[in-house]
């Protein structure tokens, strides 16, 4: 169950939409499954008052229509000077299988306090490091402004700094139940010989949304996140005409 939840979102990438100097809110909701376990996944930023943002992932999960387990995921951050600088940081999944992390920075002190339900660390920080969350908004942001072939992020993991690196793969038009979406599509490059896999669809024309995840694990176990519904900056998202 645990892996179902981690695999399906800690690749999830939030929507991005922004100005030079700010960040508009939005909400997006996905269809998940896998290996008979289907869930729903919701994707929210708030804007909680000056620079100062909310990043929110939730997921329900269910086996025949029973409800098995529930992820919540967050990220408090600054948005300045068009940098993303995360404050706070908290995972925490329920259900049959339960995990508790979270990320307090301290950037005055250059360091991070890491923690799970058993051990706290803390671990130095760099100017560019982000949390497990925030960074996929960067990601985001940078694939609509930088045009790079790889994109690399440094986030707190743990007692460790986790190097994070993402190929541009072209483009593709992806059907979707509000249109086709036109996106650009990433993968996430793993260690050489590691037979998992990660695909990503981003929309490029509502601020390169999440729009589609594949995922496959070590097992060879198959894991899907398809977008169903969102909004952006107050506009209901839709499909180029066919």
């Amino acid at each position: 169950m645990r892996l179902f939840f981690i695999c399906a979102l800690a690749c999830a990438l939030s929507s991005r939409a922004w100005t030079a100097d700010k960040l508009t809110e939005f909400s997006a909701y996905y269809d998940a499954s896998t290996n008979g376990i289907s869930g729903n996944a919701e994707r929210h930023l708030i804007k909680l008052g000056e620079e100062r943002y909310r990043l929110n992932i939730s997921l329900n999960a269910k086996v025949a229509g029973v409800e098995i387990g529930d992820l919540e995921q967050a990220s408090e951050l600054l948005y300045v000077d068009s940098q993303i600088q995360p404050q706070n940081y908290s995972y925490q999944v329920s259900g049959l299988s339960s995990d508790v992390e979270s990320v307090s920075f301290n950037w005055d002190s250059g360091v991070a306090l890491s923690a799970d339900e058993d051990e706290s660390w803390i671990v130095a920080i760099n100017d560019h490091t982000l949390d497990e969350l925030s960074y996929q908004l960067a990601l985001a942001i940078d694939v609509a402004t930088a045009h790079q072939e790889y994109y690399d992020y440094e986030t707190v993991d743990g007692d460790t700094l986790d190097q994070l690196r993402f190929l541009t793969l072209g483009e593709e038009i992806v059907d979707t139940p509000l249109g086709r979406l036109r996106c650009v599509k990433l993968a996430r490059v793993r260690e050489e010989g590691s037979n998992r896999a990660t695909l990503i669809w981003l929309a490029k024309d509502w601020g390169h949304l999440l729009t589609k995840i594949e995922q496959t694990s070590s097992s060879g176990l198959r894991i899907k996140l398809d977008l169903v519904n969102a909004i952006v900056d107050a506009q209901q998202v839709t499909g180029i005409s066919p």
